[in-house]
């Protein structure tokens, strides 16, 4: 690789100090865009999803422009199959996905002191598309699924 090469790789990289789960390297490629903000989060826009092996299947969804904004994250379907919400077509729009094929969707976990009773919003979930790396907060309007349903059963 030339040294110009190299530089340029250098260059692109970008370096984030997590108060949550240390230093991070990323490429802009990397960044995940939210078309529109989380609720109580209005200026920030750009993520990363990131995968921990010691934590399978947990992800955090971590802010680049606040250090100390990380959401644990999981992807729906690995915990509760039947999670198939009604979705307005025009968020499919926003997402530029074809089909509701194009999306992953991801509840925010909150890990209390015990971990046992853990809670994942169903009511809330990040939709993804992770091909064009954009995604948006959408809030179901179907009482079946709740903020703060129990991760695992007693």
């Amino acid at each position: 690789m030339s040294k110009k090469a190299v530089l340029e790789k250098v260059m692109a990289e970008h370096v984030l100090d997590s108060k949550k789960v240390g230093k991070i390297v990323y490429r802009e490629e990397d960044l995940i865009t939210m078309v529109s903000p989380f609720l109580g989060f209005p200026d920030l826009h750009d993520f990363l999803l990131l995968e921990d092996d010691n934590y399978v299947p947990f992800m955090w969804f971590h802010s680049v422009e606040d250090p100390n904004v990380a959401f644990v994250v999981l992807p729906i379907k690995s915990f509760f199959k039947e999670f198939n919400p009604k979705i307005p077509k025009r968020e499919l729009k926003i997402l530029q996905a074809t089909s509701f094929d194009e999306i992953t969707f991801f509840g925010i976990v909150v890990v209390p002191e015990n971990p046992r009773e853990a809670t994942i919003n169903l009511r809330a979930p990040l939709a993804i598309n992770l091909n064009k790396k954009i995604a948006k907060q959408i809030i179901l309007d179907d009482d079946k699924w709740q903020i703060k349903t129990p991760l695992f059963s007693e």
